[in-house]
């Protein structure tokens, strides 16, 4: 199959040069994220790829795995590693990621971005026990069809129709940079402009970089608004090092250092300093792209987009798609640099 000698093809180039990126990747924490639904959103965990903290000594023997058409996933909630074949990942990760309402197109750029990363990963971590987590009972990174069919209830035959069709287009192309499976990670919503993996991990990635996604902002979710009291505040900041004794509050988040897309890259918070990352997870931001105002002793974080920023927005992704753009023309625009590859 032109596939299958394709992929072995690009994993095998792959071996003999580990991008710089995998100094920051790591098999027990993801980057995919997980787009919002029409009727909800609900996040997945966002740590970047980074470097495998099991790896083993005899790498020769699990060169072999490159061949194989199947990811070594494991398991958070079955505490096992299980293989999964390409193509029921992919369609896992669609019917995870997006489900089946979005737009056909952004269904195959999505299912190719799932594709590509996790070939990435599978590169990465060639000689650890397993090439990436997940958690599919809990629709995280992907979901197997029976919990499929549990999560869409009485639109499962359509939508996993819908889904497969587009996994098989998915699996037509995969995302490389200089002959290798690139890192295509993925957000539901920007802040109008993806971010820099490098102001995210600490680590630059040449194709991930901040790219124009207008049609963020016409999301129904692209604001939100998160209120936390002054003493929840104080309590939270000086638990992590800030020693404020709760005086000028209005104060306490001015001087934040913001990147080009609107995300805050760090702050002084009295004798602290937070990245925007920490204080989004602190206090329950859908993103670090905030603004804070302190009024009768709330704090009132205005949060735009949703997730880390980096990569493709699939909220952005649908808009592409529902103006005429193709996967490949999604993919080439959220990953500025990089070769969409055909496999058919």
């Amino acid at each position: 199959m032109k596939f299958r000698a394709l992929i072995i093809a690009i994993t095998l180039t792959a071996m003999l040069f580990i991008p710089m990126s995998a100094a920051f990747a790591n098999p027990k924490g993801q980057a995919f994220e997980e787009a919002p639904k029409t009727e909800e959103i609900s996040q997945a965990p966002e740590e970047p790829p980074a470097e495998s903290a099991s790896q083993s000594e005899s790498e020769p023997d699990k060169q072999e795995s490159f061949t194989e058409e199947y990811f070594r996933i494991y398991d958070v909630s079955e505490k096992a590693v299980k293989n999964v074949g390409y193509e029921e990942f992919v369609r896992g990760a669609i019917a995870a990621e997006m489900g089946a309402n979005f737009e056909f197109e952004a269904l195959v750029a999505q299912g190719t971005a799932a594709l590509s990363c996790a070939l990435y990963e599978k590169n990465t971590h060639f000689a650890a026990d397993y090439d990436f987590t997940a958690d599919p009972s809990n629709k995280l990174i992907y979901l197997t069809e029976e919990k499929a069919q549990e999560v869409f209830g009485g639109a499962f035959e359509e939508s996993w129709a819908r889904i497969c069709e587009a996994a098989a287009e998915a699996m037509k192309m995969v995302v490389v940079y200089n002959g290798a499976p690139a890192m295509t990670v993925y957000h539901a919503i920007s802040a109008g402009k993806t971010e820099s993996a490098e102001n995210v991990w600490g680590g630059a990635v040449e194709y991930l970089v901040p790219v124009e996604s207008p049609g963020d902002g016409l999301s129904a979710d692209f604001e939100t608004t998160v209120s936390v009291s002054k003493a929840k505040a104080l309590e939270i900041l000086n638990s992590y090092g800030a020693s404020l004794s709760g005086g000028a509050p209005e104060q306490w988040f001015e001087g934040a250092e913001i990147s080009e897309s609107g995300y805050v890259k760090r702050i002084q918070i009295g004798a602290a300093t937070f990245s925007g990352a920490k204080i989004r997870s602190l206090f329950g931001l859908r993103s670090s792209a905030f603004t804070v105002k302190y009024k009768d002793g709330d704090f009132v974080f205005t949060v735009r987009g949703y997730g880390h920023g980096v990569g493709m927005s699939q909220v952005g992704a649908n808009y592409m798609a529902q103006n005429g753009a193709t996967a490949k023309e999604i993919l080439e625009h959220y990953y500025p640099g990089t070769t969409v590859v055909s496999c058919t």
